[in-house]
């Protein structure tokens, strides 16, 4: 086997040919020199061997050899590298062996005897194939890895973008306790005012009004600290909690807030009571949200229902539902229904996108807020509407077997 580089060539392309005839190697070594790093194999094994340990650009193999066919080394040559540009030789041309030929991916097939002019041509038309396809991958690579980095630059911006709607939702949220805070306190001064030493029952509810005060400042504590750390997981301050149990005291916050002016707040489960694996904090935070908006669709009056149950059936369509929604686990449905204005069938489509809100003062932060909760339970959320009758919004989040 001839390997060895003239001075100056090694930087050209490697042209291997395998042909048992010694004149029929020559003449081609010297048709190529002029553009390829030229090496001859003397048969079929030999030139597989070659190519086991050295790249190789293309290919002349004669079809006819003593050890094994030229379509037998074509094929050996594609499994080491399929780039190959392979032109068979021939001077006993078949059917079978030209379909076995292009089968195993044959660039061109030439006859003996060899036009000089005719396979510089072919095997030039083969190596520019072989140098645009391979530019192609080159391209598509680059394309890749900036799709990669762009993919990457883009979540590091929704995340951005993420923790914005996040320090707004705190700010927004802030209001909800504090709004709170301040409602008691106004009761509390009159509480104080009527005061004297022998009040006992006076000076009880001054002692639960306090302690009302205390867990909203707690809470407040709650989502400034949550929000600090988000970009953690959250779930060590999960537990096990009954549905009952937070409808209950999001059902006393609201009753509360100052958007209410004598709203009936109705709570009802199921049996049995559903549980849930949740932080207690976020779950009153959604149910605050979504209850808050309906005393405000309400005019602060007006029925609201909180209910809780083990959900027979699913929505044919979900208004929001993330990829992590499993359909096969049995879901909790959580139900804030109102009897207020209800929404828009145009408006349906957009209430959950940040800063969106059809009232005058609102910031169109809290349903965002329950999104972004729902969907780290691996949650979904279904919402019937209609205008002038009131709106359902229902909470669907993973059971406690």
């Amino acid at each position: 086997m001839t390997t060895k580089p003239q001075d100056g060539m090694a930087e050209k392309p490697i042209l291997l040919i395998v042909d048992d005839e010694s004149g029929q190697r020559e003449s081609l070594r010297i048709v190529f020199k002029d553009r390829f790093h030229c090496v001859t194999a003397t048969c079929g094994r030999e030139g597989i061997e070659y190519a086991r340990t050295k790249a190789v650009d293309a290919a002349i193999i004669d079809v006819k050899m003593p050890d094994i066919t030229g379509v037998d080394v074509l094929r050996e040559l594609k499994e080491i590298d399929p780039d190959i540009v392979c032109i068979m030789l021939t001077g006993y041309e078949t059917i079978e062996t030209a379909q076995a030929a292009v089968r195993y991916g044959a660039a061109d097939y030439l006859n003996k005897p060899f036009d000089v002019f005719t396979v510089r041509e072919a095997v030039g038309k083969c190596m520019k194939r072989r140098q645009e396809r391979l530019a192609t991958e080159e391209n598509l690579r680059t394309l890749e890895q900036t799709n990669e980095q762009l993919a990457g630059e883009l979540a590091q911006l929704n995340r951005a973008v993420e923790a914005g709607v996040m320090s707004a939702g705190v700010v927004h949220e802030m209001n909800n306790p504090l709004a709170i805070i301040a409602g008691y306190a106004d009761l509390l001064n009159r509480d104080l005012a009527a005061l004297n030493v022998s009040d006992k029952e006076t000076a009880q509810h001054v002692r639960q009004r306090l302690a009302s005060i205390q867990r909203e400042i707690g809470r407040c504590k709650d989502i400034a600290h949550r929000f600090l750390n988000f970009s953690r997981s959250g779930q060590e301050s999960w537990e096990i909690v009954g549905a009952r149990k937070l409808l209950e005291d999001a059902a006393a916050l609201i009753k509360a807030h100052p958007a209410n002016h004598g709203a009936h707040i109705v709570i009802t489960t199921g049996e049995p009571i559903p549980a849930l694996k949740v932080n207690s904090a976020e779950i009153l935070q959604m149910l605050i949200n979504l209850g808050v908006n309906a005393l405000h669709a309400m005019n602060g009056g007006g029925t609201l229902e909180l209910s809780a149950a083990r959900a027979t059936s699913l929505p044919a369509e979900f208004a929001f539902c993330p990829e992590s929604f499993d359909t096969r686990r049995p879901p909790v449905k959580i139900t804030v229904a109102d009897n207020g204005t209800g929404i828009a069938p145009e408006n349906i489509g957009k209430i959950f996108r940040p800063y969106f809100t059809s009232k005058k003062e609102g910031t169109g932060i809290g349903l965002a807020i329950v999104c972004e909760l729902v969907a780290r339970y691996g949650g979904a959320i279904d919402v019937n509407s209609t205008l002038g009758q009131g709106s359902a919004f229902s909470l669907y989040l993973p059971l406690v077997p």
